[in-house]
């Protein structure tokens, strides 16, 4: 255990340098618009989604009073062919752990829990083995044993509460630790809101509705824990967004000439100031009176403050867009969601 103590404190003291590369990363890059068109018909169109939570691996937290749950919320790995590579030993699909000896927080440590699937199996259990007595081990209460992953240096990402959408594991947060010889050096935290520069409008960002000026609400499509409570958040920052695109339009005029109803699938993609474009999905085929009517809807989009939405992040960089069923009735627009179709 002090031999444990000393590499610990012999790497901590020579983070600052270390801190200094890792400082030096870049933001995750956005996703083309074809990647994010694609995405859309892979999922709500196609139904051939090639991506799910199930792909991915659990984070959990630890200290010495055993395993605890941040606020409810859930971890995902975005895994790295280095986290699995212990020496020699390739390892399988595994859940990880992040312990906190104390609740001083002097240092963390990432350790490896077990394999994903058939941790008990002989093989797995001679991994444990081999690994246990190669890096040591960790007991927690509940005779619950963790390996300190050793042999893990660079850079740590996970997702907290990921969904699919767009046929990509998304979050609102992207969480990167930097990682050496096990040992946690430095926590950072990406929120979506956060990702684009800093702005009058996007600084606060939360609560859900953070701010109204000049009549018009600056929404952001956020939630908490719940899917529910999500969904309502959703449905209600739409009915607002609605209300300021309609305000944008000549209605009368609008109601006049477009006396039908109609639905559409739009995508609404973030560009680098925050503008938002919109990009017609579906139908594929449009008419006349289609093109003149998504335009009309286009121009009041562009129109809308930056950073009224803000797009996820992933695994992959930051997903900028998101998806909504347009209905026009009535000279009206009204918008869903298409992540709780």
């Amino acid at each position: 255990m002090k031999a444990h103590n000393l590499i610990i404190a012999c790497l901590l003291l020579s983070s600052q340098a270390i801190l200094a590369q890792w400082q030096e990363r870049p933001l995750p890059r956005p996703y083309s618009k074809q990647e994010l068109v694609d995405g859309f018909y892979a999922q709500f169109v196609d139904s051939q989604a090639t991506v799910g939570i199930e792909n991915m691996e659990p984070l959990h937290f630890a200290t010495g009073k055993g395993f605890h749950k941040p606020y409810g919320d859930s971890y995902y790995l975005c895994p790295t062919e280095a986290m699995h590579q212990a020496g020699k030993l390739q390892l399988p699909p595994s859940e990880f752990v992040i312990y906190q000896p104390n609740a001083a927080g002097e240092h963390w440590e990432l350790c490896w829990l077990g394999a994903l699937q058939n941790a008990d199996s002989k093989e797995n259990s001679a991994l444990r083995r081999t690994l246990q007595k190669r890096y040591g081990s960790i007991t927690l209460p509940g005779d619950t044993v963790l390996v300190p992953a050793r042999w893990f240096t660079g850079e740590l990402r996970y997702l907290k509460n990921p969904f699919v959408y767009g046929n990509e594991v998304v979050s609102k947060w992207l969480k990167t630790d930097s990682v050496a010889e096990g040992v946690v050096l430095e926590r950072q935290e990406n929120r979506r809101y956060d990702y684009w520069a800093k702005t009058s409008l996007s600084s606060d960002i939360w609560p859900i509705v953070n701010r109204q000026k000049g009549g018009r609400i600056l929404a952001n499509l956020d939630g908490g824990h719940d899917k529910e409570q999500e969904k309502f958040d959703t449905e209600r920052e739409l009915i607002l967004y609605a209300r300021d695109i309609n305000r944008s339009i000549n209605l009368e005029l609008l109601e006049y000439e477009f006396s039908f109803q109609k639905e559409y699938a739009v995508m609404l993609r973030l560009d680098d100031a925050g503008r938002m474009g919109l990009t017609p999905l579906l139908p594929k085929e449009l008419t006349i009176e289609d093109r003149l009517l998504l335009t009309t809807l286009a121009t009041a989009v562009e129109a809308q403050p930056a950073y009224t939405f803000m797009g996820y992040l992933s695994a992959r960089g930051c997903f900028n867009a998101i998806y909504l069923k347009a209905r026009f009735a009535k000279g009206r627009w009204f918008f869903h969601d298409y992540r709780f179709e």
